[in-house]
């Protein structure tokens, strides 16, 4: 069994002058300067190696990695499901995207300078269309007119000279004339035609301008428009009266002719018949 270490107290001796002093059970450090105890205690230890000093690297930037959140999608976030599609089962990939066909735009633009030329095109051929068909034109007053007998009265066509300067004017390429009828079956209802052929911009307002003008003349009242039938163009007609009998008047105008008949012992709608009538057979288009 180990003794433990005595540490009872010894006996001081007493020292040399100038050395250390030692109490304790503790070795006593050999004597000697600071100097010589340092030489001694690195004897025994190996030489350290002398190693050179390697430039320090700067440090490297920290780069960090934000994560980008993705959003939460049924079917992995390619829009909406097509009709009758089921998204695939847990575990398994969403297909790809299907591929969608870029329409081409230029079919489209064709199609629309067609519809806009079209559309120009039509639309002058409308607006241009009586102004080549109506003029020129000549008026026959030799023509054969149904249910109307030509006569050569002189008092008759006396009053359709007076009447005609209501639709005279100074065009150049105007020319005036007048005739006179009466019915078949009738001899006392006459009928005065008088005109004038020429270029027309505004049928409608040279007819009123006309009737206006006549209305200065002859008893005319209750104006109206009426249909001009198949000729196009404008007609108008009124109640009159002339040498104190009842009379109908009719007026039509087009883009080359202008002309009013002054139809005596007529209605209004007789009368508007019959200068359709008048109007098919005397006028001839050059």
């Amino acid at each position: 069994m180990t003794q433990p270490p005595d540490e009872s107290p010894t006996l001081r001796q007493p020292a040399e002058p100038g050395s250390p002093t030692w109490v304790g059970s503790a070795s006593v450090p050999p004597g000697g300067s600071r100097r010589r105890r340092q030489w001694e205690d690195t004897l025994d230890l190996p030489a350290e190696p002398q190693t050179l000093q390697q430039p320090v690297a700067p440090p490297q930037p920290e780069i960090r990695y934000v994560p980008v959140p993705v959003p939460g999608h049924p079917h992995g976030g390619y829009g909406p499901l097509p009709h009758g599609y089921r998204p695939p089962p847990p575990g398994y990939a969403p297909p790809p995207p299907a591929y969608r066909r870029r329409r081409r735009k230029w079919p489209w633009v064709l199609l629309f300078l067609f519809a806009l030329c079209a559309g120009c095109c039509g639309g002058s051929y409308a607006w241009a269309r009586p102004y080549w068909v109506q003029y020129p034109a000549t008026v026959d007053t030799a023509a054969t007119v149904p249910g109307l007998t030509r006569t050569s009265d002189a008092a008759a066509k006396k009053t359709a000279e007076q009447l005609q300067t209501s639709l005279t004017s100074d065009h150049l390429d105007e020319s005036g004339f007048t005739v006179t009828y009466q019915d078949a079956t009738n001899r006392q209802q006459r009928v005065i035609v008088f005109g004038a052929t020429r270029f027309i911009t505004d049928p409608a307002r040279d007819l009123d301008a006309s009737i206006r003008k006549l209305g200065t003349k002859i008893q005319i009242s209750d104006v109206r428009e009426v249909d001009p039938g198949v000729f196009g163009g404008e007609q108008r007609c009124a109640t009159s009266r002339v040498d104190g009998r009842s009379a109908a008047v009719c007026g039509w105008s087009d883009h080359g002719v202008i002309a009013i008949a002054v139809f005596t012992g007529k209605s209004v709608d007789q009368a508007a018949t019959a200068t359709r009538n008048l109007r098919g057979s005397i006028v001839r288009r050059d």
